[in-house]
C-alpha cells in the first residue's frame, strides 16, 4: 500500500496509518496481566483488590458485601 502526503512548507502535519492487518496483543487471559493474581482461582470467585500486595486477587465473593450489581449494558 502506497500513501502519498503533501504538506505545505509553512505547516506541520502528523499522519498515523493503521491497516486492517495491524494488531497489538498485550494479554489473552487475566493471568497474563500485570498486577492480577489468579493462582487461587475457583469457580464462583471474583477479583478483589489487595492494597497490601497491590494486586487484584481471585477471592470468594463475600455474602457480607451484599448484592453485586454489574450494571446495565
Amino acid at each position: 500500500m502506497a500513501i502519498k502526503v503533501s504538506v505545505p512548507s509553512a505547516s506541520t502535519r502528523s499522519v498515523n496509518i493503521v491497516t486492517s492487518n495491524s494488531k497489538q496483543t498485550t494479554a489473552t487471559t487475566l493471568g497474563q496481566l500485570q498486577g492480577v493474581d489468579v493462582t487461587q482461582v475457583e469457580d464462583g470467585y471474583t477479583l478483589l483488590y489487595n492494597s497490601a500486595s497491590g494486586n487484584w486477587e481471585a477471592s470468594p465473593f463475600a455474602a457480607s458485601l451484599g448484592n453485586l450489581d454489574g450494571g446495565t449494558f
